[in-house]
């Protein structure tokens, strides 16, 4: 009897005290000292259990299960602030030292990914009427982010499936270090880059000359070659052009660019803005042979021309040899410095700004020999007294010939372009590099789509007349020209 009065006593001294301890335990964790209402709830003798999470979501789901993941979506709940989010991220984050979601030492460092196994036992947040907290139990194994207090002497966590804060109570044993968060291993992967790029202009020109040229009527036969002066005469050339320009930059690089962990770098693709031009640095015609042009007449063209123009002798000058430039291709050049040093050890990254550059210029030209036909028509202007009605032009059509014609251009043509991009690349000692100018190949294509010549008149070509001349050609010719340039009269 008296040794059971003994252990009565014995267990109600010890009672009080084993409470005081427990107390102080709950007490003495510096989470349990934050003034926020997850670190002040009473637990329940029998936790909610949570077999899938998802239901009444706080925070929203984090898409991927890395800490750079979790803050951006933390960011943009914050910001959008529905259901007074804002408010719950930040007064969490005060409880655990920080100045709110926006301090300095916070970033996504701070998020550390890891799996609460199933059974673990906490306050577990939702979002039913405004944010609250339940005294629940995981039943299943669950990623989440671990989030340390700035002092590094505790942390709660947030789910990854809906975003949902969950805390542990437990007592944290002093003296505590300071977390620091671990540094990212960083390795070298190859990234490819390629770039592209077209574009097209077209455009066109007239120019006009003007030449002091013999017209020179000839005809040969078995007897020879015998020639009659129509006379000099200025004669107008209107040369027109049309001309088209094409670039196109298909290129491909490959650096080696620094990585966080396992990620693999995606394909780059890059796209030029293609600036095209050209320029006519010379252009020449040359009509008929040399300073004259000749006129192949029949017989009888010759016979009734004789009776207004005196003979001449014909001695064909050679005509000027016309030539272009010939074709000289000139592309950009950019020194190419590749960071490619990489030393024993730890991977060490530096950004880099790498400029690609492409720039072709062709200088070349065009030569083309056609034959014009040319109508000659005669002018008589008549003075004196007209009789009532009566022009004092009069005209004669001498014939249409064909005159030979030579145009040559020589031209300017350039494409280029430039993109700049900023890279993260591998380097010895992690200091920044200069940038690094690479040189994309253009290619150019061009064409002179249209290139004529036109003399005189629309072709016509007038020459003067005296009275004599007029009354000597009209018996054989008249205003009108027949279909052929044949010089007779019309019906």
């Amino acid at each position: 009897m008296k040794s059971k009065l003994i252990s009565v006593l014995t267990l109600a001294i010890l009672l009080p005290i084993l409470g005081i301890a427990q107390q102080a335990q709950q007490t003495d964790s510096p989470c349990n000292l934050l003034t926020y209402q997850i670190f002040k709830g009473d637990p329940h003798r029998n936790p909610i259990v949570l077999n899938r999470l998802g239901t009444s979501p706080q925070f929203g789901e984090i898409p991927k299960h890395t800490g750079t993941s979790a803050y951006n979506h933390l960011k943009i709940v914050h910001k959008n602030n529905r259901h007074g989010s804002k408010k719950e991220i930040d007064d969490l984050l005060k409880a655990l030292g920080y100045t709110g979601f926006n301090d300095p030492a916070f970033s996504s460092k701070s998020l550390i990914p890891e799996i609460l196994p199933r059974g673990t036992i906490g306050w577990m947040g939702n979002y039913g009427k405004g944010h609250k907290y339940a005294w629940s139990r995981l039943g299943n194994d669950f990623p989440t982010f671990k989030i340390y207090a700035k002092g590094g002497d505790c942390f709660l966590y947030i789910m990854k499936k809906c975003g949902n804060a969950f805390f542990i109570p437990s007592y944290i044993a002093a003296p505590v270090i300071p977390y620091v968060p671990p540094v990212p291993v960083m390795v070298c992967k190859t990234q490819t880059i390629n770039i592209s790029g077209s574009g097209q202009v077209q455009s066109g020109d007239v120019m006009n000359t003007s030449k002091m040229m013999e017209i020179v009527a000839v005809n040969t036969s078995s007897k020879g070659t015998k020639g009659l002066l129509l006379g000099s005469y200025p004669v107008s050339v209107r040369s027109t052009y049309d001309f088209s320009v094409k670039g196109e930059a298909q290129f491909s690089k490959s650096f080696e660019v620094c990585m966080e962990g396992n990620t693999n770098p995606a394909l780059m693709n890059l796209v030029l803005p293609m600036n095209l031009n050209y320029t006519i640095t010379k252009n020449n015609v040359n009509v008929g042979d040399g300073e004259k042009v000749y006129l192949n007449v029949n017989d009888a063209q010759y016979k009734a021309l004789s009776k207004a123009y005196q003979s001449v002798n014909v001695a064909t000058t050679a005509s000027p040899n016309m030539e272009v430039a010939a074709k000289k291709v000139m592309t950009g050049t950019a020194t190419e410095s590749m960071a490619t040093a990489f030393g024993s050890g730890e991977t060490q990254c530096a950004d880099q700004k790498i400029n690609f550059m492409g720039k072709t210029q062709i200088q070349d030209g065009s030569l083309k020999s056609s034959t014009q036909d040319v109508t000659i028509i005669g002018v008589y202007k008549k003075t004196g007294k007209l009789i009532k009605g009566e022009m004092p032009e009069k005209y004669l059509c001498l014939g249409t010939f064909q005159v030979p014609v030579k145009s040559a251009y020589e031209f300017t043509t350039s494409g280029g372009s430039d993109v700049s991009k900023l890279l993260r690349v591998c380097t010895k000692d992690g200091v920044a590099l200069a940038d690094q100018n690479i040189n994309v190949p253009v290619n150019l294509t061009y064409n002179f789509t249209k290139q004529d010549v036109m003399l005189g008149d629309y072709n016509k070509l007038y020459v003067s007349l005296t009275e004599k001349q007029y009354k000597a050609l009209s018996k054989s010719y008249n205003r009108c020209c027949t279909e052929g340039g044949e010089g007779k009269a019309c019906k």
